[in-house]
C-alpha cells in the first residue's frame, strides 16, 4: 500500500487538538518533526471505517503488526544487492494478496499459482506492479503501487523473485537488467 504522504503534514510542534501519527524511526526516511494527519486523511479513515469489510476466510491470519521486520526467506534473491523481497511484499502487497499469497475470494486475486506470476509475460507483470490493474469484475482494482511507492528496478525484481518462489510457486527468477529495461519502456 502506498504511503499517501500528501495526506499528512510535518510540523515542529502540535497545535491544540492535533494528534501525532506514530511512525517508527526506520520508516521516517528524511522526515524530522511531528507527522499530523490532514482533514482529508481523517475523512478518508472515517470513510474506510464506514465500508463493510470482506470477511477473512477462516484460515487467513491478519497481519499481526504493520511494521514488523521479518527475516529473509528462501524466496528472496541470493543477489545481495537486492532489497528484501519478502519485506517489500509484506509492506506493499500482503494487505490485499495476504501473507500466504492466496488473496481474498471476491476481493483480491491469489498470487499463489497465478498465471501472471508464473507466466512468461514479464512486461505485463511489471506493468501491473508499477501502473496498477483493473482486472476481471470479480476483483477490486489495483492502484499503481509501484509508481506510488517509487519502486526502483531492484525493488520490483526483489518482489517478483519473492512471489515466484513463495507459496509453492516455482517460477523462473528475473534479473534487475530485465526489469529495468521494461520499466524504462513503460514509463
Amino acid at each position: 500500500m502506498p504511503s499517501y504522504k500528501w495526506l499528512f503534514n510535518v510540523k515542529d510542534y502540535l497545535d491544540e487538538g492535533e494528534i501525532e501519527v506514530n511512525v517508527p524511526d526506520e520508516f521516517r526516511i528524511g522526515i524530522k518533526g511531528k507527522i499530523v494527519p490532514s482533514r482529508e486523511a481523517k475523512d478518508l479513515v472515517a470513510y474506510l471505517f464506514s465500508l463493510q469489510q470482506v470477511k477473512l476466510t477462516e484460515d487467513v491470519e491478519p497481519v499481526k503488526f504493520l511494521y514488523k521486520k521479518e527475516k529473509k526467506s528462501e524466496g528472496n534473491s541470493t543477489d545481495s544487492n537486492l532489497p528484501d523481497g519478502e519485506a517489500l511484499f509484506g509492506t506493499n502487497c500482503a494487505t490485499c494478496h495476504q501473507t500466504n499469497g492466496e488473496g481474498l475470494p471476491g476481493a483480491f486475486p491469489p498470487l499463489k499459482g497465478s498465471p501472471i506470476v508464473l507466466g512468461e509475460n514479464l512486461e505485463l507483470y511489471i506493468t501491473i506492479i508499477m501502473k496498477g490493474y483493473d482486472p476481471r469484475p470479480e476483483y477490486a482494482s489495483m492502484p499503481a503501487v509501484g509508481e506510488n511507492a517509487h519502486f526502483t528496478p531492484e525493488d520490483v525484481t526483489a518482489i517478483i523473485n519473492y512471489e515466484k518462489a513463495s507459496w509453492g510457486n516455482n517460477g523462473k527468477k528475473v534479473t534487475v537488467e530485465e526489469v529495468k529495461a521494461i520499466m524504462d519502456k513503460i514509463k
